[in-house]
């Protein structure tokens, strides 16, 4: 289960890191890949529990 959910985040922040390399917007790329990890890291720890809550 770690590796889901450090695969979920890590995944969408080096998309905003490669989006941002083309774009030269530095903080923008990152700032929204983050985000989206952080989402579906929640929702991947949350889909794992469910049964159990």
């Amino acid at each position: 289960m770690g590796v889901s959910i450090a695969v979920a985040l890590i995944v969408p922040l080096l998309l905003g890191v490669g989006v941002d390399a083309l774009l030269h917007t530095t903080p923008l790329g990152v700032l929204i890949g983050l985000l989206a990890g952080i989402v579906a890291s929640c929702y991947t720890a949350y889909a794992r529990f469910r049964p159990f809550l």
